[in-house]
């Protein structure tokens, strides 16, 4: 590329004729743009970069005004990666926990939604990055990863969707794994009054006031009091190798911490099996509480 360039310079020099284009293309395929181009693009890059930044300001005054109650904040690290773990109660959810932050953050959706209009514009504000639920893949992992390892907060819905009802569904446990492999905290966020505001059979918002609530985080291992009846409940090779079952009693654990700080009900039809994971038979009562056996 020098080469050509000085090549371009020499013929300048010289007085050979140029191209009329105001650029030339280098046998690399890169381009020799001219002082105007140049100057036209830093131009228009800056003003992108304001007009930008000026409309994340105005987003991040406007939806405060649904904010009525903001608990423990200060719990939320900076420039450091944490694992934002939160109910889905609304689309509302995204733009109120998004104004809330003055940098970026990263948001994880599933694919579905990635034709919404109102998801497009979100990006422009915050990165989001999507995920097949069923099979999220290792190009998934490398794009959160890379994330985490930049210092960015992840937000995650571990519930998959809204909820229809405005009670808490089961979660995916996918969350769990993530925040291992990463070796980041979990910080349980509590979303109260979004569901009011945009529910999901609504589609244009009512002015209501809104709360959020962070909770103190937590590591998913073995040092962590709250886990380790999980991690030495069996023996095994690797103390971090869970099985899906205990994964997914961790993930039920962590978010049965995010419905009290929403002061949300499990919705009925992950209660019992909440329930369960929560509060399991002792063995001697199994026989019991199976109409089928004989006392």
């Amino acid at each position: 590329m020098k080469r050509a360039a000085e090549a371009h310079r020499n013929r300048k020099d010289k007085g050979e004729p140029l191209p009329r284009r105001s650029r030339t293309v280098l046998p690399g395929g890169q381009k020799i743009l001219s002082k105007a181009a140049v100057r036209l693009r830093v131009r228009y890059r800056f003003y992108r970069r304001m007009w930008f930044k000026t409309i994340r300001l105005a987003t991040f005054f406007f939806f405060r005004l649904w904010i009525k109650e903001l608990e423990g904040f200060d719990r939320i690290p900076e420039g450091r990666s944490a694992l934002l773990v939160s109910n889905h109660l609304s689309y509302y959810d995204f733009l109120i926990l998004g104004a809330l932050f003055r940098h970026h953050i990263v948001f994880l959706a599933v694919n579905k939604i990635r034709a919404t209009p109102f998801i497009r514009w979100f990006t422009k504000l915050h990165f989001v990055v999507y995920v097949d639920r069923d099979h999220p893949g290792p190009v998934f992992f490398k794009q959160v990863m890379r994330h985490i390892q930049a210092g960015k907060l992840i937000v995650v819905y571990p519930e998959g969707s809204r909820s229809r009802t405005g009670k808490m569904l089961r979660p995916k446990p996918g969350f769990v794994k993530l925040a291992m492999r990463a070796n980041i905290p979990i910080i349980p966020v509590a979303m109260r009054g979004t569901y009011e505001i945009l529910p999901p059979q609504r589609k244009i918002p009512r002015f209501r006031k809104c709360a959020v609530r962070v909770g103190n985080r937590m590591y998913i291992s073995p040092n962590n009091p709250e886990f380790t009846d999980v991690f030495f409940a069996e023996p095994r090779e690797k103390i971090s190798d869970l099985s899906k079952e205990q994964i997914e009693e961790v993930a039920v654990r962590v978010m049965e911490k995010v419905r009290m700080l929403a002061g949300e009900e499990w919705d009925e039809r992950a209660a019992d099996q909440v329930r369960r994971v929560l509060d399991p038979a002792p063995a001697g009562e199994e026989g019991d509480r199976n109409p089928g056996t004989e006392s």
